[in-house]
């Protein structure tokens, strides 16, 4: 059974929360325990809790800061997306870019699997 739309969009909230708090304990918890992440796509998969977390501290060396700024999100059964704008900061410059991320829940609402859609060619 597909959680509720309003389970989902709780975890959409609080994987944006994590970023924007840059907070890796609030973000994994709204992942499953045996999720799969991708990102960006085309990029190698991480597995379980513990890639996400991998992929968290890679992507926080080159960053001081990641901020998500959502636009818009769907919610479609036990699947949503998110567009949204980063905003990543590094020695005090600050570039953009348009992002879409792809969700499939499980029953309790934790991100399953999770794509990441982004193009650094056309940051700004």
């Amino acid at each position: 059974m597909a959680p509720a739309p309003e389970a989902i969009k709780a975890t959409c909230d609080a994987y944006v929360a994590a970023y924007r708090e840059n907070d890796k304990a609030a973000l994994l918890t709204n992942f499953a325990a045996d999720c799969e992440w991708t990102d960006p796509v085309g990029t190698p998969t991480h597995y379980g809790r513990d890639g996400v977390a991998a992929f968290w501290d890679g992507v926080r060396t080159m960053a001081d800061s990641i901020v998500l700024e959502p636009k818009d999100l769907t919610i479609c059964g036990e699947e949503a997306c998110m567009i949204f704008e980063i905003h990543a900061t590094m020695a005090g410059v600050t570039m953009v870019m348009d992002a879409v991320d792809i969700f499939v829940f499980d029953d309790e609402a934790k991100i399953k699997i999770g794509k990441a859609y982004w193009d650094m060619t056309k940051a700004r």
